[in-house]
């Protein structure tokens, strides 16, 4: 049997009651209420999935280190406010960490008291709050990762297409500076934003980071997971929503154990 290893991706996560969880249909892209991330996670924890970081992947997929043998990572996307005000509190009642891949330019406006407009392939243009350098950094003192996500939010294949190489390069640099200028570090792993990427795109961006995570979402849902031989250039992930019903989540763990 081969190892098969869920990252669950989550974008925004909202207290219960909370108006932005009053949609349905593709409007519902991206958004879980606390509960639901909540019952996920104890559900994980019951069945006997270990929390893993995403650097314990890639070093598994190095070669450099072993997992547990049930192991999971969760990661969350954009670096959305809900991520330090809703979702912080649930990972830290449940016991576990997360890497959050924040977009630099929504956190640098936010930090100057700014809002910022994105383009995201499960919600469109979007105006909603960013966390500031400060929040992000609570995330770290919780234990956390932080990864890279671009400046802009860009989808990098059409960005590439368009623009060229020096437009990648300048998205990581530009990227990387706020991170090293703001919390002192640059961040190892980075995650494809909208999962557009080309071959050119990969071997740019593996110059400035170790790993460099896919994202997709298929109706029907197909679920795939991250295994030893997987790329690092190609980890893979399930993104979760409210469009993916708790018993469907139940048998994304059931194909994770049997892969």
């Amino acid at each position: 049997m081969t190892q098969s290893v869920p990252i669950l991706v989550y974008h925004h996560v909202y207290p219960d009651r909370a108006p932005e969880l009053n949609v349905s249909g593709e409007q519902s892209a991206g958004i879980l209420s606390a509960s639901a991330l909540r019952q996920q996670i104890e559900c994980l924890l019951a069945a006997g999935w270990d929390n893993v970081s995403t650097t314990q992947i890639v070093d598994w997929l190095e070669g450099k280190g072993e997992l547990p043998a049930r192991a999971f990572a969760l990661h969350f996307d954009n670096g959305w406010l809900d991520t330090h005000d809703t979702a912080l509190e649930v990972t830290d009642s449940c016991g576990v960490q997360a890497t959050c891949f924040p977009i630099t330019d929504g956190v640098e406006a936010a930090t100057a008291g700014r809002s910022a407009a994105v383009r995201t392939l499960t919600e469109g243009v979007v105006e909603k709050p960013f966390m500031t350098w400060e929040q992000v950094a609570a995330l770290i003192e919780h234990g956390w990762e932080i990864g890279a996500h671009t400046a802009t939010h860009c989808k990098v294949a059409d960005s590439h297409e368009s623009f060229g190489d020096d437009a990648i390069i300048t998205e990581a640099e530009t990227s990387n500076r706020l991170f090293e200028q703001r919390l002192g570090m640059v961040p190892e792993h980075f995650a494809y934003p909208s999962g557009s990427r080309n071959d050119r795109t990969d071997e740019l961006l593996s110059r400035f980071y170790r790993s460099l995570r896919l994202w997709h979402f298929e109706q029907p849902i197909e679920w795939t997971f991250t295994q030893r031989n997987t790329s690092t250039l190609a980890v893979d992930c399930q993104n979760i929503d409210i469009r993916v019903p708790f018993e469907e989540f139940e048998r994304l763990l059931k194909a994770a154990n049997t892969a």
